[in-house]
């Protein structure tokens, strides 16, 4: 788990860059957040990038397995989408030691590479926006 210095480091480190998501529960309740920036294929950011990197995602422990995740995941694609018509890619990471997330990732996604992370070795994983956005129901935008 990350300590709160921790989070508030990595926040700061990336919000100039990047964009937020509050995730609510089906009351309205903040029940997670999420942040994530839009980066050049040479991995630079830019307001018009392809890729979108998602850099991290918490949610409340007891929604973890429930469909707020889903909902959740959907909405930030169609935000996405939305907001940045260049987007082609969309990435994401999981610590590898973490089964149930890289099982779940997996369904929708590709490992691409590794990395070390903050607590140890990471999976990256990347699926193309217009796949995920199929498999997680939502319609494609066509960009002409």
């Amino acid at each position: 788990m990350f300590s709160l210095s921790d989070t508030l480091a990595h926040i700061l480190t990336f919000l100039p860059d990047s964009h937020l998501i509050l995730i609510e529960d089906e009351r309205g309740k903040l029940v997670g957040w999420g942040h994530y920036q839009y980066l050049t294929a040479e991995r630079q950011p830019d307001p018009e990038g392809e890729i979108c990197y998602i850099h991290s995602v918490i949610v409340e422990e007891k929604y973890r397995r429930s469909r707020v995740f889903l909902k959740g995941f959907r909405h930030l694609i169609r935000q996405v989408q939305a907001e940045n018509a260049q987007v082609k890619q969309v990435t994401f990471c999981a610590d590898a030691d973490q089964a149930y997330l890289n099982r779940l990732y997996s369904k929708f996604a590709q490992v691409a590479g590794e990395q070390e992370g903050y607590y140890g070795q990471e999976n990256i994983y990347m699926a193309e926006i217009n796949q995920l956005a199929s498999y997680l129901g939502i319609a494609i935008i066509d960009v002409k």
